[in-house]
């Protein structure tokens, strides 16, 4: 039945991005003649929605609590744990809105979902090249500067075992040099999904908890220097509250 449903999965995300090509087109349109709020609010139905499906197919049940601590009016940064392929679809179909994400630079080479991220602002990262690390928080600071906010994953790659990986200082720096709160959020659920199923997909219940924000306008040298610590205790305690509830 996995194998089916992946199959499955993996047609119907291909054709759906094939047919979505000529919606792609009405947002170039928009891109030139329209207002940057409508341009906007095109781009975020068209993604969420068919994040939301993506989801739907997988047989993802999303548990979402904390929606009412995202700033509202406000750019931000999302801090999330990363276990899965499957969470920046969680992100994308369940925040206030899609975001720009802080992305691994071979995601930017995948034809088609490549046009879709360039639409919500997404920065490429090559975690091996510490110049092109430091020209991509550059590009998100511009993003932020922008009235954009963003998903970042600062663990630097997924988690294999589901615990929650450090959090390393330099996407961090995307808030410091903007004053943009950091949100922390916590997934669970998404790596039995599918990469804990040798890569088959296995519907399940995902939890996704977005925490109150963390202020960063007038944050000194030293507390920021604590803020990557501090906002992993926060996302490790939040995904281990998950697991307590589904036991009890």
């Amino acid at each position: 039945m996995m194998v089916i449903r992946t199959i499955f999965f993996q047609a119907y995300m291909w054709i759906e991005l094939l047919l979505l090509m000529f919606v792609w087109l009405r947002v170039q349109w928009a891109n030139k003649f329209s207002t940057r709020e409508k341009r906007d609010a095109l781009v975020d139905k068209i993604v969420r929605n068919w994040a939301k499906r993506l989801l739907f197919m997988a047989g993802a049940k999303v548990m979402v609590t904390g929606k009412e601590n995202i700033p509202e009016g406000r750019t931000c940064v999302f801090a999330s744990n990363h276990q899965s392929f499957f969470d920046i679809l969680v992100l994308l179909a369940n925040l206030d809105k899609p975001h720009a994400i802080l992305s691994k630079a071979s995601i930017g080479k995948v034809p088609l979902i490549r046009l879709w991220m360039k639409e919500i602002h997404c920065v490429y990262v090559d975690r091996a090249d510490m110049k092109a690390g430091i020209e991509a928080i550059n590009k998100m600071i511009e993003v932020i500067n922008n009235g954009y906010s963003a998903i970042i994953f600062p663990e630097g790659t997924r988690s294999k075992t589901g615990e929650v990986g450090e959090f390393k200082g330099g996407a961090f720096k995307v808030a410091q040099k903007t004053g943009a709160p950091v949100v922390p959020v916590a997934l669970d659920g998404t790596g039995a999904l599918f990469e804990r199923n040798h890569y088959w997909i296995k519907p399940g219940k995902v939890n996704l908890a977005i925490l109150p924000p963390i202020e960063t306008c007038g944050m000194g040298r030293a507390e920021f220097k604590e803020l990557p610590a501090k906002t992993q205790q926060l996302v490790t305690d939040a995904k281990s509250a998950f697991v307590e509830n589904d036991i009890k």
